[in-house]
């Protein structure tokens, strides 16, 4: 292969790895579950909300799968008060929002990522 056609070859190459590159910044990176414990029992709500339906509950000593956190309605119970909320991945299929009150951990469950 003469030396200009490996150089435009290289060029075409590289053109093609900055690109992918580029659309898979443009992505977001990939958000990873985390495993959230609850110190205390609490309702899992349909949204980030009080008013949402309450489609579950986390117990003292168990452990979920957190997808998120957000802000939503500020919770106040056992002297706590938060306005994050964690998404959760439920067992019965489905997400479902707790308030990170009820959560062990800061004031995002521990959770890294924002939704």
């Amino acid at each position: 292969m003469s030396t200009s056609r490996l150089k435009r070859t290289l060029t075409i190459a590289g053109t093609g790895a900055a690109l992918v590159g580029a659309l898979a910044i443009g992505a977001g990176p990939a958000q990873a579950a985390t495993a959230v414990v609850a110190w205390t029992h609490g309702k899992v709500h349909a949204g980030p909300a009080l008013g949402e339906r309450v489609v579950s509950h986390v117990n003292n000593g168990y452990s979920y799968t957190g997808l998120c956190w957000l802000e939503g309605d500020l919770v106040n119970d056992k002297g706590i008060s938060n306005r994050n909320w964690v998404r959760l991945q439920l067992n019965s299929g489905g997400i479902g929002y707790v308030s990170a009150v009820y959560l062990k951990g800061n004031d995002k469950g521990n959770v890294p990522n924002h939704c």
